[in-house]
Order: structure tokens, then sequence, then C-alpha cells
């Protein structure tokens, strides 16, 4: 039997606890980990590793993008309006979480399927199994994430986002390590069992971290009950800022989709790190990413989001086009730390930025639709993702007469040079859009003028356009 819950607006003034920030954040840990092994290992493992070929493995991740992209805004769109005795959210991720950690064991372990001779069905395996993830992914971390803008207030936001950014940070680091030993210990067909064990244990921490908040936290947003994608979707299409946030974040997601695909066999392949060059660069990118983890922190409160975020992304702009001129192990780590810093930024904000525009929504229209603005961005930024995925399985099969550093006589793909200037150029126009977009509304007003009474609430939807 259905059940009512507790929406927000029946809680005024209810306040995470900071134990309930840290594991509501740190329940990002598990899937975070899976997602970047899976953006940094996959093309080094059925590339480099299962030899397949490069055109076949861009086409499997660019699949698997837009699976996602369907994925987040159909799971984001029916947990808005699912009501069960659980909530609205919860449903999502007790089903959900389970199936993603089954799935991303089964993308890692082609050999338990496939002939290592079947190139075709080697490419039919990895695009399955990519999206089959993918897919799981987006059911439990959209409405997951949609639970945010209803769980806190504005001012929480950057604590509880700082959470969720330590869980992606540990597993960046994590998917580093993890890949790096990937590329370590395989000789070639297969997994060695160490991996298998890792991803076992990955599995279980991303299956516990939900608990807590599953467990212990119920507060939900406001119930639309006539379900309406449409409409949902042209109220929050009229929002200009919210337009232009999403031109901007597509032309950022093509730019560090390639930062993500090719930062490691960049390392592997043409820098050609050892085991212990990469230990260090795991090290070398815990200390930048905290660092200047931090100093985006301090330039949100100090000169807001936009600000803060256009600068992180100058940072990218400015350093990648140095990716083409690398010819030593120290310059290689002086440049992709100086990425890292920016990679730090581009994280960070999303998080905060989707709350922000299902809270503003929430105070002028009244209703709760952070799924939607959770996970309709899904599609273009998955769009743009799938063909940045394109464009490098492109970049990997461009004639070997690169040479690599340090090794005469052996020749890499000329890929290996132009990625990084590819991937400034969509960066920057990122930085240009970002110019007209506005990512700190002011919240007290927009309270004090959704509370002024019915006539001033239907003039202020009518004028959903946000011009700032």
């Amino acid at each position: 039997m259905l059940t009512p819950f507790v929406f927000a607006n029946e809680d005024v003034g209810w306040m995470l606890t900071r134990l309930q920030k840290i594991y509501f954040g740190m329940a990002r840990l598990g899937p975070s980990m899976m997602l970047d092994m899976i953006s940094l290992a996959t093309a080094l493992f059925y590339y480099s590793l299962q030899d397949l070929p490069g055109i076949y493995t861009g086409i499997s991740l660019a699949t698997s993008y837009l699976v996602i992209a369907a994925a987040q805004l159909g799971f984001g769109h029916l947990s808005d309006r699912t009501v069960t005795r659980w909530g609205r959210r919860k449903p999502y991720v007790m089903v959900g979480a389970p199936l993603m950690a089954i799935s991303f064991l089964l993308v890692f372990t082609p050999h338990w399927f496939v002939s290592p001779t079947d190139t075709f069905g080697l490419f039919i395996y990895a695009t399955v199994t990519l999206s089959v993830f993918k897919m799981f992914y987006g059911m439990v971390t959209t409405p997951f994430q949609s639970w945010m803008p209803e769980l806190t207030e504005p001012e929480e936001r950057p604590s509880v986002s700082s959470w969720q950014n330590v869980a992606n940070f540990l597993a960046f680091i994590v998917g580093t390590i993890a890949t790096s030993l990937l590329a370590g210990l395989s000789t070639g067909w297969g997994l060695p069992p160490e991996i298998l064990m890792i991803i076992f244990v990955m599995m279980a921490i991303e299956i516990i971290g939900f608990i807590p908040p599953l467990a212990f936290l119920h507060r939900e947003g406001k119930f639309i009950p006539q379900p309406s994608l449409r409409k949902d979707l042209s109220i929050a299409l009229q929002n200009r800022d919210f337009v232009g946030w999403l031109v901007a974040q597509g032309l950022l997601s093509v730019g560090f989709a390639m930062i993500t695909s090719m930062a490691f066999p960049y390392v592997n392949d043409y820098l050609r790190f050892g085991m212990v060059d990469l230990l260090i660069f795991g090290l070398e990118l815990l200390g930048v990413v905290f660092t200047f983890f931090l100093i985006w922190m301090w330039g949100i409160r100090r000169f807001g989001k936009r600000r803060t975020l256009q600068a992180s992304m100058a940072l990218a702009v400015v350093v990648l086009p140095f990716t083409a001129f690398v010819t030593t192990k120290t310059l290689g780590f002086v440049v992709i730390a100086l990425v890292a810093a920016a990679v730090a930024g581009y994280y960070l904000f999303p998080y905060i930025i989707y709350a922000d525009f299902a809270h503003k929504d929430e105070l002028i229209t009244g209703e709760g639709r952070a799924g939607i603005y959770t996970g309709f961005p899904s599609i273009p930024l998955n769009i743009c993702q799938a063909a940045s995925a394109a464009l490098m399985g492109v970049i990997l099969d461009l004639p070997e007469i690169l040479e690599v550093p340090g090794h005469p006589g052996e020749y890499v793909s000329l890929g290996y040079q132009l990625w990084g200037p590819i991937s400034a150029l969509f960066i920057l126009l990122a930085v240009i859009v970002l110019q007209w977009v506005d990512l700190d509304p002011d919240f007290n007003a927009l309270a004090q003028l959704h509370a002024q009474g019915p006539e001033d609430e239907t003039e202020e939807a009518a004028d959903f356009s946000f011009e700032g």
C-alpha cells in the first residue's frame, strides 16, 4: 500500500547535521569509483590490452553516453512522480545499486563470454556492457542527486557538495591507482586476479555506501500529481540561464571527456610512465586537486560561482595546448597537475548549480522538479560526451607517426599531440558562453517575492525567463 511522505515545504528550516551531510555526500564514493575507472580504463582495457580497434572503442563509449542520457532524463522524471511508502527517490537507488555493481563487473570480464579472436563479438560485448552500466548508473545517481535540493537549504549545498567532491576525489584516486595496476599487471587477454578483487571491493563499497542515507534520511520535495514531462521541460527551458548553462556545460563536457579518456593512454603509451611514476602521479593529483578544491571553494564565497568557474576553466585553456610539446616525464607531471587543478573546478560546480536551479524553480512555481533539473541536462551533456568519445576513437586511429619521447624508433598515434589543443578549444568556447549566464541567484529576494501572494506568484511565473 502506498503511504504519504514528508514534503520539503512542510518542514521549513530543517537542516542536515554534519554526520548526515557526510554520509549523504560520501554515498557517491562507490558510483564515482566505478564511473572513474570506466572513464579512465576503458580505452586502455579494450584498445591497448584487448586489441579492440580505436574506432570500435570510441563507438562503444559513444553509445554508452547516449544510453545514460536517456536513463538520467527518464529516471529523473519518474522519480519526481513515484509515490511509495519509501518515498520517491529511494526505490530507484535500492533496486539500481546492486544491478549497477554487477554490470560494472561485466564490463571488465569479456574473457568469460567472448573468444579472444572474435573482434566483432568483443565490440558488441563492450557496447552492451558499457551501456547497461551507464543505464543503471543513471537509475541510481539521478534520483539520488535529485534528493539534494529537497534535503538541503541553499547555504548548506556548498558543504554537502564538498563532501560529494571529497568522495569524487577519493574515487578518482582509487580509479587512477586501479587503472595503473591494470596497466602494470595485465599481460594481454583477460583480467588479472588482483584487479578482479579490487572490482569486488568497489562493488561492496557502492552498495554499502547507500545504506545510511536510505535508512536515516526521509525528507522530500513537493509531489506533482499530474505527470507531464512536456510541461516540466517547457518550464525549465524558459529559464534562459538554465539553457545557457546547458550550452556551456555541453562544450565543457566535450573537452573534459576528451581529457578523461586520453589522460591515461597519454601517460602510459606516450610518456611511458612506469608503476612508480603512476603512483607518484596519483599522489600528485591528490595534493593538487585538494589544494585547488579549497581555492575554488574560497572563490565561490568571494567572487561567486560564475567568475570562479570561468577562472578554473581559463586555467585549462592556457595549459592544455602544452600537452602537444611535452617531451619529458617531468614536464608531463607539471602540465597534467595544472590540468588536474582545472578538473577540480569542473567537477565542483555542477552539483551546486543543478540544486540552485531546482530550488529557484520551486520558489517561483511552488512545485518540485529537481529530477528534471538533474536529469534533463544529461541529454545535451551526454550527446556532447558521445561526440567526444567518437572523436577519441578517430584520434586513436590516426597514423602512428609521433615518436615516443626517449624511445627512438617507437611511434604512437598523432592524436597524442592533438587531444590537448582540441580540448582547450571547446573549453574556451564554454568560458565565453558563461559570460551571459547567471549562476548566482538571490534566493532571499526570490523567497520574499514568492511569499507576497498569488498575484505576484503568477506574474513571476509568467516571467520565467531570468534575463538578469
